[in-house]
């Protein structure tokens, strides 16, 4: 189907590609078009698969074009090869992008553009269906007049919470928001809703449960900055008295990660002299350890940071960069803590994952099932590697296994890593060519699935209804099968048990959104993803 919508030009043609490599050396390839591909971002789908989306040259050197890509769970493109065409404008460029997956399953995806391929003096909004078609007449424009640099976006009930960091916002830095409804009204008037000012350096945001946000931003660039957090409402509206400190009285040096769990509870993790630190409050703003800020690792003479955090049900897990020996450069370490106190659960200081030469290393974080998780790291000898973590802390794996060689590692920071819903993970990532791959590593720890999510027993993918669900989430087991245990995953990674009734889960204690369903009887595991309305 062709549609022209001006000023916006909206084209959506189906086809089908494939496939998962199993070869490192050569990973597959989501777009290697002309020019540069750039700004890439990756969410799950409401089924099994995964949408990717990008800002694009191949038409326009200095002007760029959106499109996007849908993959099934075995990597089969859906849509056109080397990516859709989803929106083109004659003097704008679409540049940074954050899309968000919607209660029906539909995708907003939100981005900055400008006359000029890089930030934005203008951020607005599209939304799209499974088969690349545009469900607006034309983009919702969501603030204006700034120079902005960053997007993000976050479910905010059934709307999209969307906060753009702007280094003029009105003759100071800082942020302004915006929430977008599912029929592409913008909620607050232009050019947008301010969140404070003179705040400079990255920013996170997570939704509070409540139809609003919790925000946090590096309040200065240099050693000692503070850690501001403020919550929002969905008018708007800050719910704190002020904007506290997350930080200590060391303040930050640079890096920190945020990670959001079930009970709403925010854990921050941040480096500081070469230490990592980290506290946990919840949404009234109150710190849940004694003493607040707590040591996630300070082994003395050496440098911990660029830390990644993620939330599980019942454990916290942080991994980071650490140049002790033998490190040439740094390895990658990673822990287990007590949400409750704070305390650590495995070797002290750490355990180191992944151990080869790396060049500015990024480290991640990504739930796994049992109660493990994966780690990921970028190299210079080995490539771009994955390790999975049982969760006693033992590797899972023999050695590191490659997504790909370092010839087409990811340009630094520049990837996105989702949980496969079956103890796998799964990356895209822009190289330094200007592309953009896709890989998956099984819970095997190989590029190709010859045994299941448990140790011992194979995990098939299984039909629910009604899908989208409201309280009861059915599925179509086997006529000998009932469930034992069920989990939900939702689209942070965070792993939550469910009631289970016969051949259903009880949704009810679920927020909207799209969520992975993975459940098991005596002798199977079955897995599903859904959508919560």
């Amino acid at each position: 189907m062709k549609a022209h919508l001006l000023p916006f030009a909206l084209i959506a043609t189906l086809t089908s590609t494939a496939q998962w490599s199993t070869d490192p050396a050569a990973p597959m390839p989501v777009c290697n078009a002309a020019n540069t591909q750039q700004y890439m971002r990756a969410i799950a789908d409401a089924d099994s698969g995964y949408y990717v989306f990008w800002s694009d040259l191949r038409n326009d050197q200095q002007k760029a074009d959106l499109y996007g890509q849908h993959f099934d769970s075995e990597g089969n493109a859906l849509w056109t090869a080397n990516g859709e065409l989803l929106l083109t404008h004659p003097a704008r460029s679409f540049n940074n992008l954050a899309p968000l997956l919607m209660p029906d399953g539909s995708v907003i995806v939100s981005f900055l553009t400008r006359s000029t391929n890089i930030g934005g003096d203008t951020a607005r909004a599209m939304r799209f269906d499974t088969d690349a078609n545009a469900l607006w007449a034309e983009p919702t424009v969501l603030l204006t007049g700034f120079d902005l640099r960053s997007i993000q976006a976050v479910l905010s009930d059934s709307c999209a919470y969307i906060v753009s960091y702007c280094e003029s916002c009105q003759g100071a830095y800082g942020c302004r928001m915006q929430r977008v409804r599912m029929d592409g009204t913008a909620q607050f008037a232009l050019p947008g809703q301010p969140m404070g000012s003179s705040y400079y350096g990255p920013y996170t945001i997570h939704p509070d449960g409540a139809g609003g946000l919790l925000f946090n931003i590096r309040a200065g660039n240099g050693a000692g900055t503070p850690l501001k957090a403020q919550r929002f409402d969905s008018l708007g509206a800050e719910v704190w008295p002020g904007y506290i400190n997350l930080a200590d009285a060391d303040g930050l040096n640079y890096a920190f990660s945020t990670a959001m769990d079930g009970t709403l509870a925010q854990t921050t993790v941040w480096e500081v002299n070469g230490d990592l630190r980290m506290t946990r409050i919840d949404t009234l703003s109150n710190p849940l350890w004694s003493p607040t800020v707590q040591v996630a690792c300070d082994l003395p003479t050496f440098a911990q940071g660029g830390p990644s955090i993620h939330a599980a049900a019942d454990a916290l897990f942080v991994a980071w960069s650490d140049n002790r020996p033998p490190a040439s450069n740094a390895d990658l370490y990673i822990q287990k803590y007590d949400p409750n106190t704070g305390a650590e659960l495995w070797t002290s200081d750490g355990i180191a994952a992944i151990q080869m030469n790396t060049y500015i290393p990024t480290a991640t974080v990504v739930p796994s099932d049992s109660g493990g998780v994966l780690v990921t790291y970028e190299g210079n000898v080995a490539g771009f590697t994955a390790m999975r973590l049982r969760a006693d802390g033992a590797l899972a794996w023999a050695d590191p296994v490659a997504f790909c060689e370092p010839s087409f590692n990811p340009a630094y920071e520049k990837r996105v890593h989702l949980s496969d819903g079956n103890g796998g993970v799964v990356a895209f990532w822009e190289s330094f060519a200007g592309d953009v791959y896709g890989g998956r590593i099984y819970r095997n720890g190989k590029r190709y699935n010859d045994v299941g999510i448990y140790e011992a027993t194979h995990a098939t993918a299984i039909h629910s209804y009604p899908n989208p669900a409201t309280d009861v989430l059915y599925f179509d087991l086997p006529s000998d099968q009932r469930i034992v245990r069920a989990e939900v995953i939702n689209h942070l990674g965070q792993v939550m048990d469910v009631t289970t009734s016969g051949r259903s889960i009880d949704l009810s204690g679920l927020s909207m959104g799209g969520y992975t369903a993975r459940i098991r009887t005596i002798e199977h595991v079955f897995t599903t993803r859904f959508i919560k309305h």
